[in-house]
């Protein structure tokens, strides 16, 4: 089996499955509490959110005991700066402005409406047992996909990575802590089992309503659409590209980029790997200007977020990048021979292996910005995040750019992480995907049967069908 390093106050919360009889047996006993939460209006859901937005606020028992559980891997400054988001994006006036952005109106699962002509109705339903596959690389994909769960009212199973430090089963405790009545805190099962063994993989294809994958293509390959129960949704690995334009004012956005590429030691879908800078009279000095200035600045902000240490294998690492990168690729290093925890590499083209980690970053000129489509098609599948450094005047032409280019997500420097709530994730809203929508259609128009009775009007509470057949009165908290 992996290891896993929840702390031992949190390990009963993690259920290791040994054989698919114990992960299946897992499964289905989430139906029933699926259905109880099912049956829970939006209130019921962001009474308990407000609840666990206090038990996360900073200086909070759970608040400290996460910041310490975490530091090693990730920065300090880094880890209290998520908690702190995620503490102000549980607030129940923040959870309802981000349902009516991604689904349109906050009560979508909760009432039949209108649509605009009067005729049809139209309500989502939660898909049933959502079952994560989670990735290691950063601490809150399990935070969030449980939230995302809950308000879609899905019960969730959380498979735990190899690398998972404890946070995902920490946040389950504070949820239980927070949900005095148990019905949306018994629809939730963390667990872990080793990925490497198909036949557990097999259940949740067999079993689960819906499986989100986080993690690379090897975790993501294991669960095709078409050989699955349920909808598959991934989010898998993603290249982080810096955009620099002339006319950028270095002093403030080398800075913030350095920050982008540093909080997360570019763990993160968002952080900067490439940084292609404008060249438009192609005699380099910009892009030289921005790689020296930049290697400075990934210097400096290490007394602001500390570098992660690095083993010998690491530092063997950084070494066999920077020499790759300088015979085989004919680029240019701005380091320090005695610093390892930064290398700028000027290049003319893209090399042919992008380098991982070590806060180790490609500037590229590009004398042609309108035309960094065709530079950028052979990685369009793995495009996300572009960090734009730009005057004002240029961000409606360049934003246009890089979307016609395949990036979802365009951030201002310094805000790469930041992740303002409601916002799409991977060109979707993540909400959107984990429910069904549902429409009765009354009839009107040419094709109608034309003497089909007015049926009226829907009774106000209609009772929930359930997935797996029949119908079950409202308890006094549902519809």
């Amino acid at each position: 089996m992996p290891d896993h390093t929840t702390e031992d106050n949190n390990s009963e919360l993690v259920s290791v499955c040994r054989s698919n009889t114990e992960l299946r047996s897992l499964l289905r006993s989430l139906r029933p509490a699926a259905r109880q939460l099912q049956q829970l209006r939006t209130p019921d859901v962001l009474q308990v959110l407000d609840q666990l937005a206090r038990l996360w606020q900073p200086g909070t028992a759970y608040f400290q005991e996460a910041t310490e559980l975490l530091t090693g891997p990730f920065s300090r400054t880094a880890i209290e700066g998520a908690l702190t988001n995620l503490a102000s994006s549980l607030n129940s006036d923040v959870i309802l402005a981000e349902l009516t952005r991604e689904l349109g109106r906050s009560d979508l699962l909760d009432a039949w409406q209108a649509d605009e002509h009067g005729v049809g109705r139209v309500r989502g339903f939660p898909l049933g047992i959502v079952a994560h596959v989670l990735a290691g690389n950063v601490f809150m994909n399990g935070v969030v996909g449980l939230a995302q769960c809950l308000l879609t009212r899905n019960a969730a199973l959380l498979k735990l990575s190899r690398r998972d430090a404890g946070m995902t089963a920490l946040f389950v405790r504070s949820l239980r802590q927070a949900d005095t009545r148990g019905i949306i805190a018994s629809a939730v099962q963390v667990c872990v089992w080793d990925s490497s063994q198909d036949t557990m993989n097999q259940v949740l294809r067999e079993e689960a309503d819906g499986i989100v994958v986080w993690g690379g293509e090897q975790a993501i390959s294991a669960f095709p659409a078409n050989s699955c129960r349920g909808r598959v949704i991934g989010y898998g690995p993603r290249l982080g590209i810096g955009f620099i334009l002339e006319g950028a004012t270095l002093n403030d956005e080398l800075p913030a980029m350095a920050w982008d590429i540093a909080l997360w030691e570019q763990q993160a879908c968002s952080s900067p790997r490439i940084v292609f800078v404008e060249d438009r009279n192609r005699d380099g000095t910009f892009p030289r200007q921005v790689a020296e200035r930049l290697s400075a600045e990934l210097l400096t902000i290490c007394d602001t977020i500390p570098p992660r240490k690095l083993s010998l294998d690491d530092k063997s690492e950084v070494l066999a990048i920077r020499e790759n990168a300088y015979w085989n690729d004919q680029a240019e290093p701005f380091t320090s021979a005695n610093d390892m925890h930064q290398t700028v590499l000027l290049t003319e083209t893209l090399p042919s292996e992008i380098p991982v980690g070590y806060r180790t970053v490609l500037v590229i000129p590009m004398c042609a910005f309108e035309r960094i489509q065709d530079t950028l098609e052979p990685f369009r599948r793995l495009l996300q995040t572009a960090v734009l450094a730009a005057p004002l005047e240029r961000w409606p032409e360049a934003t246009a750019t890089l979307a016609r280019a395949g990036l979802t997500q365009i951030v201002a420097t310094g805000s790469a992480a930041s992740r303002f709530l409601g916002l799409p994730h991977e060109g979707e809203y993540a909400l959107r995907r984990l429910i069904t929508l549902v429409g009765i259609d009354f009839g009107q128009g040419a094709l109608t049967y034309p003497d089909r009775p007015s049926m009226g009007d829907l009774p106000a509470d209609p009772p929930r069908a359930h997935r797996d057949g029949g119908c079950e009165p409202l308890s006094e908290s549902g519809d």
